[in-house]
């Protein structure tokens, strides 16, 4: 089997909490979690559906209408079995059941360190990587929602405060912090290029995602801070279970980053991403604190968009962006920011409150 090949995954577990706190961590850690379902005759359906495939079937003892009998009756070459106890942890019988873990953190060790499917050379499930920085980042639910703006201007106003800041370009669809900076060749260096005081940029490539995670705590190692802008993240959720190198960084950013940065529109059919996307939350495990950030608030509505929005998320932090056109135009034009370009304008000022906030616990 191909060590980047994982294990299909089918969640067999009757109490919704539990079964929320299974696939959430699933999810985040990049499984391919195909069926979750609520009683024994739809996990034989489930597990014939998909014979042939390298099955990994998650089940509580609990679940109405299973025995021991029965569910080791689904035990074949090509799936293995992993049983947990019911909520007052007992096995009922059967053998091999673990206790229930009581966090996503937990869970993952737990199926890391029994898990035996024999062509997995390269476990899929990782421990979360400790990077001394403050990690920040910036995605869009879909495109043109300013999310590069916002993460080159955010890194520019942190590293005024002397906060040493990386500002590292995922954007794999569309990168362009090199050209909005004016950073010839910055895809071909080994590590990063200093661009001003507290300030430095990575652009990261194909070629060099494969070391990614050596690359970043490398990185936390030097700065205080590190800015990634990931582009769209509108299905951020699927791409979680995706395993192509453009998914890495999100991957990474969704177990790692301590703090996450949404940006969104007033368009309707922004207001019709951000729908799904809080929909597709429930199905990630993520412990980052999270900032809404509004832009383009132009029509009549964006007030009550702008609180809808906050009422979804609602240990979000809210931020309005006063959305000056002319003012990001000129700093694209002179290639530069907008402490450069437009330091008086109300936008310039507002991602620089940003930072401020952020900042101001980019200590750990």
């Amino acid at each position: 089997m191909d060590p980047l090949e994982v294990p299909t995954v089918i969640t067999a577990i009757s109490d919704p909490e539990f079964e929320g706190l299974v696939s959430r961590a699933l999810f985040s850690q990049g499984w391919n979690v195909i069926a979750r379902v609520m009683d024994f005759s739809e996990l034989q359906r489930a597990a014939s559906v998909n014979s042939g495939k390298n099955l990994l079937l998650i089940f509580s003892t609990d679940l109405p209408g299973s025995g021991a009998v029965e569910i080791e009756k689904l035990a074949a070459p090509r799936v293995s079995l992993f049983g947990f106890a019911d909520q007052s942890g007992n096995d009922r019988g059967f053998s091999n059941i673990f206790a229930r873990p009581t966090s996503p953190e937990e869970l993952t060790l737990i199926i890391l360190e029994n898990i035996r499917f024999s062509g997995v050379r390269t476990p899929m499930i990782h421990t979360s990587a400790k990077c001394r920085a403050k990690v920040v980042a910036v995605g869009g639910i879909g495109h043109t929602t300013a999310t590069t703006t916002i993460a080159i201007n955010l890194a520019q106003e942190s590293a005024l405060l002397a906060v040493k800041t990386l500002l590292i370009d995922a954007n794999f669809q569309a990168p362009a912090i090199a050209a909005l900076l004016d950073l010839r060749k910055l895809s071909s260096e080994t590590r990063w290029r200093d661009v001003s005081e507290n300030l430095a940029a990575m652009e990261l490539t194909q070629e060099i995602i494969v070391d990614f995670e050596q690359r970043i705590m490398a990185a936390g190692e030097t700065f205080d801070l590190i800015v990634i802008d990931l582009g769209s993240i509108a299905f951020l959720a699927r791409e979680l279970s995706d395993r192509r190198w453009s998914s890495a960084v999100k991957i990474w950013a969704v177990r790692n980053a301590d703090q996450f940065i949404f940006t969104t529109n007033s368009t309707f059919l922004a207001q019709k991403r951000w729908d799904e996307f809080v929909q597709s939350l429930t199905k990630i495990s993520l412990s980052a604190d999270i900032h809404l950030v509004n832009t383009h608030l132009s029509n009549k509505r964006a007030p009550e968009i702008s609180a809808s929005r906050k009422a979804s998320l609602k240990s979000a932090v809210l931020w309005n962006l006063p959305w000056d056109l002319r003012s990001c135009q000129l700093a694209i034009d002179e290639r530069t920011t907008l402490v450069q370009s437009a330091e008086r304008g109300a936008l310039r000022k507002e991602i620089a409150k940003m930072a401020q906030a952020i900042s101001a616990v980019s200590q750990k």
